[in-house]
C-alpha cells in the first residue's frame, strides 16, 4: 500500500483503481446533465421560443410529439419515470426539437471528450519526454569527468 494516499474506510477499496472510478463516475454524470439541456429545451419550447406552443393544434412539426408513451411510462403519474425524467430528463411525450437536442448535446459531449482525451495525452507525453531528456542530461553530466583546477 502506498502510505498518504488517502483514508481507505470499506475493505473492498483494493478491487476498482481509483481512476477507473473516476473515470466511470465522470462517464456516468454525462446522462443526467443530458437530461437537464434536454429538459431546458423543453422550457425554450413552453415559452414559445421555439414556435408556438400552446394551443397544442397550432404547434409546427417541431414541438410535435413524435410518440406518445404515456399510457404504460407516464412521468407524471408513474413513480419509476418520475424518477427517470428528474434524473436522465426522460420524456413520456419527445417532440423532434428534444431528440434533436439530445442528439446534439451527445455529438457535443463525445467530441468534447475526445478533444480533451487526445489534448491531454498529448500533453502527457510531451512532459514525458522533457523529464526523459532532463534525466538524461543529468546522467551525463554526473558520467562526465570532472575539470580539477
Amino acid at each position: 500500500l502506498v502510505p498518504h494516499r488517502g483514508l481507505h474506510l470499506l475493505p473492498g477499496h483494493q478491487k476498482m483503481r481509483e481512476e477507473h472510478f473516476m473515470r466511470f463516475c465522470s462517464a456516468l454524470l454525462l446522462f443526467p446533465a443530458a437530461g437537464f439541456f434536454t429538459s431546458s429545451m423543453h422550457r425554450w419550447q413552453e415559452l414559445d421560443l421555439v414556435g408556438t406552443w400552446s394551443p397544442a393544434r397550432e404547434r409546427p412539426w417541431l414541438n410535435q410529439k413524435v410518440f406518445d408513451a404515456s399510457d404504460c411510462c407516464s412521468d407524471k403519474t408513474n413513480r419509476f419515470f418520475v424518477l427517470m425524467r428528474a434524473l436522465l430528463g426522460y420524456q413520456d411525450q419527445p417532440t423532434p426539437f428534444e431528440l434533436f437536442a439530445y442528439l446534439f448535446y451527445w455529438l457535443v459531449a463525445v467530441a468534447a471528450g475526445i478533444v480533451l482525451v487526445r489534448r491531454a495525452k498529448r500533453a502527457v507525453a510531451a512532459r514525458l519526454e522533457d523529464l526523459r531528456k532532463a534525466a538524461a542530461e543529468t546522467t551525463a553530466d554526473a558520467d562526465a569527468p570532472k575539470n580539477q583546477a
